[in-house]
């Protein structure tokens, strides 16, 4: 058998569940969340942000993985990243010609769920670049469709194989009900 089965009650007390040959799911990749559509509203694009918005380019650009950072004076306050985003549209922004609001497509993340007042001024750093050396892409003035509620992934489901219970899952799946809201880590 390769997997023992051990259940953690609230005391942190690990009781023995059973052992299984196999896991279904186990290593798989989560979900990627759904596409959404953000607005950067008075940006001042660098680099690859920059060069996405070119006139020689397509136009869509894909850009990666891009984090935005909320900063007040001193540090990030929060942070999302916008996997695998696409830019879909640009144009001036209509208080500074200066400046550029650009429409991008991508699945959201946020690292913590915000829990911050937005500073006076907000200020929107963006990075984007290979994974582990993300660089300045930015920043802009605002992100509209970025503050909303997300809902949690879906978790994963998980099959064992080659199941041998002990008695306290057997009494588990005998009387299912205490557990149906309880979650199960291997």
């Amino acid at each position: 058998m390769k997997y023992l089965l051990v259940h953690q009650d609230e005391d942190d007390q690990d009781e023995f569940w059973g052992r299984c040959a196999g896991v279904e799911g186990m290593f798989v990749d989560k979900v990627p969340p759904p596409r959404e559509v953000l607005t950067l509203r008075g940006c001042d694009p660098e680099g690859l942000l920059r060069d996405a918005l070119m006139p020689s380019r397509a136009s869509t650009a894909l850009l990666g993985d891009v984090c935005i950072e909320v900063w007040d004076e001193d540090q990030a306050l929060q942070r999302w990243s916008l996997l695998d985003c696409v830019v879909i549209a640009h144009q001036p922004n209509r208080d500074d010609q200066a400046l550029v609001d650009i429409v991008v497509g991508a699945g959201v993340e946020e690292e913590h769920a915000w829990t911050h007042t937005l500073p006076t001024p907000p200020r929107f750093k963006l990075f984007a670049g290979p994974t582990g050396t993300p660089g300045s892409v930015g920043q802009c003035l605002a992100v509209d469709g970025l503050f909303v509620t997300r809902g949690a992934p879906a978790p994963v489901p998980m099959r064992l194989v080659g199941c041998e219970p002990a008695e306290p899952l057997l009494a588990v799946l005998r009387r299912p009900r205490k557990w149906d809201r309880d979650w199960v880590g291997l």
